[in-house]
């Protein structure tokens, strides 16, 4: 009797096991690496000023940023290199598969008062608040804007992503001056890419 209790004993925890056992460490991330999301696209335009939308300024200043990390010697993915629809989780996944090391989401901002203006950076998770600080620290510096500090945001991007992640919202694109600059030449993204390569090089040296 006592046997066939022990037998039973072990057949029982035999199936308990697999329930109990340790989940298997995810690889860690690809050390210096970007992932780069140029927000909204495809039918999606987010802010726009006259002939202008921030669907193409982000992917922009996108690219110009991609080029300056890989030339500092970065590993970089972009969720995105055309104009596509795309949603939070294409985003967040693509990142996430890639074993990025940091998220940076490309946004610029919008009002209905056209001299409204500064820079912001947005956050979600306590992981992401150091990244968002260098980020709006960094480019209000560089464009000669305020610095209206970082916020804690919602965003499924935010909330989702396995890395350190912000979302960058450099200016106004509804800001008559930033229109003006963005029109006449392509210094002030420049400007920008410069400022979030200033901001990555700063978060990855601590």
């Amino acid at each position: 009797m006592k046997i066939k209790f022990l037998l039973i004993l072990l057949i029982l925890a035999s199936f308990a096991y697999p329930a109990f056992a340790a989940k298997p460490t995810p690889p860690p991330p690809i050390p210096n690496s970007v992932c780069i999301d140029a927000g909204h696209g495809g039918s999606d335009t987010g802010a726009v000023n006259q002939d202008l939308t921030e669907k193409d300024i982000n992917l922009q200043s996108a690219f110009l940023l991609k080029t300056k990390l890989e030339t500092a010697g970065y590993t970089v993915f972009m969720t995105r290199v055309n104009d596509v629809s795309l949603s939070n989780a294409d985003r967040y996944n693509y990142c996430n598969s890639q074993k990025a090391s940091i998220l940076i989401s490309i946004h610029h901002n919008s009002s209905s008062n056209s001299s409204m203006d500064y820079s912001q950076a947005l956050y979600m998770k306590k992981s992401d608040v150091e990244l968002a600080r260098e980020v709006v620290s960094a480019v209000s510096s560089a464009l000669n804007l305020p610095n209206n500090g970082i916020s804690r945001f919602a965003s499924g991007v935010l909330l989702k992503a396995n890395m350190p992640a912000a979302i960058s919202e450099g200016f106004f694109l509804t800001n008559n001056s930033e229109y003006t600059f963005l029109t006449a030449s392509s210094d002030r993204l420049n400007q920008e890419a410069d400022a979030l390569l200033g901001a990555i090089n700063f978060y990855f040296s601590k």
